[in-house]
């Protein structure tokens, strides 16, 4: 007697049942709960901004979530990310060489190839696979993000951090403002194992994050503070924190602050707490790669405006194109001398002063590191 397939309904039935018995289901239902008890808690002073308020009523049914949605939570990051699996599936094999081009670009950066971490196949990770790794515009970001970082000399002690060598043997902590899918969490993660890296995100976001980095991390330890807690763990691998209790996310140290392309979509009064908390926990420098604001967002003024309320802000010129496009492939070498030609002369000009950023080209992507201001 043969097995019946999955498609029957008992095989299907019954596929369900072990899945809802898998570590990856258990984690979800903790985790839901937490973010339920988070949202029950929220007060009017944390609420979202117009734009966001939107994107998460877009994925509310993640809050019911079947075991089959679950192993394929990457295709719904697109909430988050706007990526599509759709669009790396056969038959869209015509983009490979943009995407060699743009990694041709990117591997131009001294030391920029072990900056590299591939997309993961898990959860339904989606990509191209080149030379044996797979990418996507995630992976080409957060790659992007790494080398900027490098160039900015801010990951030398990361590099550095062992148990013997961490003073006083405390873990380097690095605090990413909104996460989203987690997927630069992961990132960072792989590169630089000894690190404590906290996450503060808006609950139902914290869904994809939480699940995610709990699956490619099984043997991490992971803190995820109640409102109330008094006393977080900051030794844990991974803290997430509701975006409604900044105040309590004081680490022992803070060794750098990051934002993606979420402060272009906050308030002017979210973004100008992010910056003072950053300022005032004593972070050094404040890493931001966003638009002065997104199209459609009235609510905030300008990104770098209000990080220079408490920090310097220089850019860090890394492509002469943003992060969401990919080049023609016969246009690669001339993109390289534009943004080196371009990166002597600034340097030439800015060499001694200030710099004052309030952009030219408003709407682009731009790596900016914000240095700390002393207090006045």
């Amino acid at each position: 007697m043969t097995q019946p397939s999955i498609g029957t309904p008992d095989a299907f039935a019954a596929h369900l049942i072990n899945l809802r018995e898998t570590r990856l289901f258990r984690d979800y239902l903790e985790i839901r709960e937490w973010i339920l008890r988070l949202k029950a808690l929220a007060t009017p002073t944390g609420v979202p901004s117009a734009y966001w308020r939107e994107e998460l009523a877009g994925f509310e049914y993640m809050l019911d979530a079947s075991p089959l949605v679950l192993e394929k939570l990457r295709h719904h990051s697109f909430h988050l990310t706007g990526l599509k699996v759709y669009d790396y599936r056969t038959g869209k094999e015509d983009r490979i060489p943009k995407f060699r081009a743009k990694m041709a670009m990117l591997e131009s950066a001294e030391g920029a190839r072990n900056l590299l971490v591939p997309e993961a196949p898990d959860l339904g990770g989606f990509g191209f696979e080149i030379d044996g790794a797979l990418v996507n515009i995630d992976t080409l970001k957060f790659w992007e993000v790494m080398i900027a970082l490098d160039k900015a000399a801010l990951l030398g002690g990361f590099r550095d951090a062992s148990p013997g060598n961490n003073d006083a043997g405390q873990r380097r902590v690095v605090w990413e403002i909104g996460a989203g899918w987690g997927g630069f969490a992961r990132s960072f993660k792989v590169l630089f194992p000894r690190v404590s890296y906290v996450i503060v995100d808006l609950p139902e976001t914290m869904l994809f994050s939480a699940l995610y980095l709990k699956h490619m991390f099984p043997e991490a330890r992971f803190y995820l503070h109640e409102t109330g807690d008094t006393e977080p763990d900051w030794s844990a691998d991974f803290l997430l924190f509701a975006h409604t209790d900044l105040e309590i996310v004081r680490p022992p140290r803070l060794d750098l602050v990051l934002n993606m392309v979420s402060f272009q979509e906050m308030t002017s009064e979210q973004v100008s707490g992010y910056v003072e908390a950053a300022w005032e926990r004593g972070a050094q420098c404040l890493y931001s790669l966003n638009r002065e604001r997104s199209f459609y967002n009235t609510e905030l003024e300008s990104v770098s405006q209000i990080l220079s309320r408490r920090f310097w802000p220089h850019e860090v010129p890394v492509l002469d194109l943003p992060y969401t496009r990919l080049p023609e492939p016969a246009t690669e070498l001339r993109t390289l001398k534009v943004e080196s030609k371009g990166t002597k002369k600034q340097k030439k000009k800015k060499a001694g002063k200030e710099r004052d950023i309030v952009p030219k080209r408003f709407n682009n992507y731009r790596h900016i590191v914000g240095w700390r201001k002393t207090e006045s």
